[in-house]
C-alpha cells in the first residue's frame, strides 16, 4: 500500500506500508486529515511508478507511530497540476503520477474486454484546456464513477480533476490512464484550482456551457473525426514558433487560392 503526504509548504512525499502492516495502520490513517508520524524509515524512491517526484519515500516500520492532530496550517487538498503544454511534450511513459485539470468535452462508448479471465469495463473521455485536448482511458470502477456523474443530469461540460493519473504514450500520442485504487476523479470541485482554471478559460473565450458530447452505440465516428480528436490543434502562429516534428491540425482563414 502506498500513500502520499503533504506538508504546510505543499511539498509531497510518498510513503509505503508493507502488506503485513496494512491492517495495523488502515484505520489509523484517515485521508484528508492531519497526522503526526514518528519512527519511520527514509529510503530512495525507486518504484516503477511514483506518486510524487520526491527522491525519497517514507517506509512504515513495526515501531512507526501515527497520531491524528488538529492543525489548520496543513492544506486538506494538495494538487501538482501539470499543464497540457508540458504533458504533450512527453515522448515516453512518465515514471511519475500526475494531477491534471481540464474541461470534460466528450465521453466515448463504454466497451468491455477480457483481462486475466475477467471482464473489465473501459471508456475513453476527452479533456480540453484552452486549445489543447488529451484523451483519458478509464477502467473498472472509474467507469462506474463516470456513469454515476452522467446519471446526475448535468449536461454541460464540467471541470474535472484527475489526481494521480498515469501518463502513457501510444503510437506517438500522449494519453492518461487511471491507476486502480489510487487515481481520484473530481467533478466540479469547489476549490481554488478549479476557480483559477475557469478564469483562464473565460479569458480564452471558453465558458464551458456547451453540451457534453456522449457517444452511444449508434454513433459512427469517421476517420476524419477520429484524426481531429487525436491530433494536436494549433494556430498558424503556434506552428511558426514550433520546432517539433509531428502532425498538426491547423486553423486559419483562407485569404487567397493560388493556381499552379
Amino acid at each position: 500500500m502506498f500513500l502520499a503526504f503533504c506538508n504546510f509548504q505543499r511539498c509531497k512525499i510518498q510513503a509505503s506500508v508493507k502488506k503485513q502492516l496494512i491492517n495495523r495502520f488502515r484505520d489509523v490513517i484517515v485521508e484528508g486529515e492531519v497526522h503526526r508520524m514518528a519512527y519511520f524509515g527514509v529510503v530512495p524512491n525507486q518504484s516503477g511508478y511514483r506518486a510524487t517526484e520526491h527522491e525519497f519515500k517514507l517506509a512504515f516500520l513495526h515501531r512507526t507511530t501515527v497520531i491524528g492532530v488538529n492543525d489548520n496550517i496543513i492544506p486538506r487538498t494538495c494538487f501538482s497540476v501539470y499543464p497540457f503544454t508540458e504533458l504533450l511534450k512527453i515522448t515516453d511513459d512518465h515514471p511519475y503520477f500526475v494531477d491534471v485539470i481540464g474541461l470534460l468535452t466528450s465521453v466515448g462508448e463504454e466497451k468491455e474486454y477480457a483481462r486475466e479471465g475477467k471482464i473489465v469495463k473501459m471508456i475513453v473521455v476527452e479533456l480540453a484546456s484552452k486549445d489543447l485536448t488529451m484523451r483519458r482511458t478509464l477502467f473498472g470502477e472509474y467507469v462506474d464513477q463516470m456513469n454515476h456523474f452522467l446519471g446526475s443530469g448535468y449536461v454541460e461540460q464540467p471541470v474535472v480533476i484527475l489526481q494521480l493519473a498515469k501518463i502513457k504514450v501510444f503510437r506517438g500520442q500522449v494519453g492518461l490512464q487511471n491507476v486502480m485504487h489510487a487515481t481520484k476523479i473530481l467533478f466540479n470541485p469547489d476549490i481554488h484550482e478549479v476557480l483559477e482554471f475557469k478564469k483562464s478559460m473565460i479569458e480564452q473565450g471558453i465558458h464551458g456551457t456547451q453540451p457534453l458530447f456522449i457517444a452511444n452505440e449508434s454513433k459512427i465516428v469517421s476517420l476524419e473525426d477520429d484524426f481531429m480528436r487525436l491530433t494536436r490543434i494549433c494556430t498558424i502562429e503556434d506552428l511558426q514558433d514550433n520546432n517539433e516534428e509531428g502532425c498538426f491540425v491547423v486553423f486559419g482563414v483562407i485569404r487567397a487560392i493560388v493556381e499552379e
